[in-house]
């Protein structure tokens, strides 16, 4: 797909991945149309004209349930869509969540192809190619695009006081069901990009999301937030990957062709993994400024494994990304955006 005068539709621009999106879209020349609910669109609208002065490539337009509203007006002369908008972790009741991440994906499906619109990105998971509740991901086993985690609506009830176990099964139920549409609808030309754990600095000039909304910079955060000498925090699974890769490989993906096998445009994305022991070594040494805010790491810790690996093949040969950010660069960069957004959160 040539970027020249190129329209895409990109949900959920104002959370983390999507703002990113926005901003690699614009440099490569695309022009965008961003989704933002109601109550956001005045102060996003007036963020993104202050960004881009005098830029005709960014339009934003209201939306408020991406899983049941009409989307005729968004999708109106696009030639692509990037859905990235997806329900938080702990934000609604399970079976909310579950339904949101299922008919948000559908509802965007369904109205683009109505459209005419058959080049869809869609924003999915990592956590999709393992069980919940297993120790899959901390096994010796090797993960690909046809790695699949099980599980049912049923299922993802009964644990619903189980946050993570819950927003699994909804990337796990939703993709399954983005790739069966794409399956019955030969024409739509689908591809997923499903990154592990997501880091790296807020884009510059949008408004700073507050404490309980930094999603997985949560994690990083907890690295410079308690009392000096604390324990580490959990490790949970260590695939990382900086939010500018993830972005950019949504980006490239509008550029890949159709392929004749399914799941053959599912692109895993990650350069490897990041523990919290070796961010907290790391930063005693590179910013000694941080040192009493930093957990402890005991002489004799020992890193949790096995660890699955992870096969980006297909990111390689067809969306070019050879190269990622070093962990070291996403946790520095990371880090000096929650200290900025600190003092507006003090303010």
């Amino acid at each position: 797909m040539s970027n020249k005068q190129q329209l895409v539709l990109v949900t959920g621009i104002s959370a983390f991945i999507g703002s990113h999106v926005v901003a690699q879209l614009l440099e490569a020349g695309y022009r965008v149309r961003g989704t933002v609910r109601e109550a956001k669109l005045q102060a996003f609208q007036g963020a993104y004209k202050k960004k881009y002065p005098g830029s005709n490539s960014m339009e934003i337009v209201a939306v408020n349930d991406i899983a049941k509203g009409d989307l005729r007006a968004a999708l109106e002369g696009v030639d692509a869509v990037i859905h990235v908008a997806s329900p938080l972790t702990g934000r609604a009741a399970a079976e909310q969540t579950l339904d949101d991440a299922l008919e948000g994906t559908l509802n965007v499906l369904r109205q683009a192809t109505t459209a005419g619109v058959n080049k869809v990105v869609v924003t999915a998971s990592w956590g999709t190619t393992v069980t919940p509740g297993t120790d899959e991901a901390w096994s010796d086993i090797t993960i690909n695009q046809n790695s699949w985690g099980k599980v049912t609506r049923e299922q993802a009830l009964a644990k619903a006081d189980d946050v993570m176990y819950v927003y699994l099964s909804s990337k796990i139920l939703a993709e399954r069901a983005a790739w069966e549409y794409a399956q019955a609808h030969p024409k739509l030309d689908l591809a997923t990009i499903n990154p592990p754990f997501v880091y790296g600095p807020w884009p510059s000039g949008l408004p700073v999301p507050p404490t309980n909304a930094l999603g997985t910079n949560g994690f990083i955060y907890n690295l410079i937030s308690g009392e000096p000498g604390r324990p580490l925090p959990y490790q949970q699974n260590p695939d990382y990957v900086d939010v500018r890769d993830v972005a950019r490989a949504h980006v490239a993906a509008l550029s890949v062709p159709p392929q004749k096998e399914l799941y053959k445009k599912r692109f895993l994305v990650t350069p490897g993994v990041i523990f919290w022991s070796d961010a907290v070594k790391y930063l005693v040494e590179a910013r000694p400024e941080l040192k009493n805010r930093l957990p402890a790491v005991p002489e004799d810790y020992k890193k949790p494994g096995p660890i699955a690996r992870v096969d980006t093949t297909p990111a390689r040969e067809h969306l070019g990304i050879t190269e990622y950010i070093p962990w070291q660069k996403t946790l520095e960069d990371a880090i000096d955006w929650l200290l900025e957004a600190e003092k507006s959160w003090k303010a």
